[in-house]
């Protein structure tokens, strides 16, 4: 059985494909060599199109499957993407749909098989309305998940997080406040504001155990935490 996994947020520009990628690059190469898939089912395919990208100077194996699904595909085959899995990522739209009829809602039929959430939080002007609109949403879906086998557990992290921003200090007050609301928790570490993770492609991990760069032993403390919350271990 898969741990299924989706970064989500209404605000685009907020890091859930990077994230997405990012992670599986990890996670399915050394040390942890878990069996990954990750569905792309944002009409964006940016995860494709990235895949495709790397395929053109790519001539080993490749560390993960990218499936360019649509919603009614995902669904038809969720139960055997599952069962073959360690971990499986589900790319979705950086958008709310609850608005539209159910046919064409994209979000919840996605949030309805995630067995966790990650929502990233970003410091900036209008980010933070349209994350907690997202976050309501998200919290409606885990009440009617709550007594489900597989309930829907959500979490937050800072991304691009930068020590010396006058806004990201006042994100952070805003996270303490939201934590305390809403009571979902966050994850302790944040994911800094580094080039390198601008940089992420589809089979290049940044995890090293002895990394002596700041960004990649932000990334491995940050990876540990993930892995510990979606494992147990």
């Amino acid at each position: 059985m898969s741990r299924i996994i989706c970064f989500g947020n209404a605000k685009g520009g907020c890091g859930k494909t990077t994230s997405t990628c990012l992670v599986s690059n990890a996670l399915s190469q050394e040390p942890f060599n878990f069996d990954v898939t990750v569905v792309d089912s944002d009409n964006q395919k940016s995860i494709v199109k990235a895949r495709n990208f790397d395929l053109e100077d790519f001539s080993g194996v490749l560390p993960y499957d990218v499936l360019n699904y649509n919603i009614p595909t995902l669904q038809a085959k969720i139960k055997t993407l599952d069962k073959k899995n360690d971990f499986l990522f589900i790319d979705v739209a950086g958008k709310l749909d609850i608005d539209m009829d159910v046919e064409q809602q994209e979000i919840s039929k996605v949030l309805a098989y995630a067995d966790f959430l990650f929502v990233p939080f970003l410091a900036g002007s209008f980010n933070l309305d349209a994350t907690l609109d997202y976050l309501k949403f998200a919290l409606e879906v885990q009440e009617q998940r709550a007594n489900s086998p597989r309930p829907l557990q959500i979490l937050g992290f800072v991304n691009r997080f930068r020590i010396r921003s006058k806004m990201n200090r006042h994100l952070m007050r805003e996270v303490d406040e939201i934590r305390r609301m809403t009571k979902i928790p966050f994850m302790k570490n944040n994911l800094n504001d580094y080039a390198l993770f601008a940089e992420t492609d589809t089979v290049t991990s940044f995890f090293k155990e002895d990394a002596s760069g700041n960004d990649q032993i932000n990334f491995v403390i940050w990876l540990k935490e993930f892995i510990k919350i979606t494992t147990g271990k």
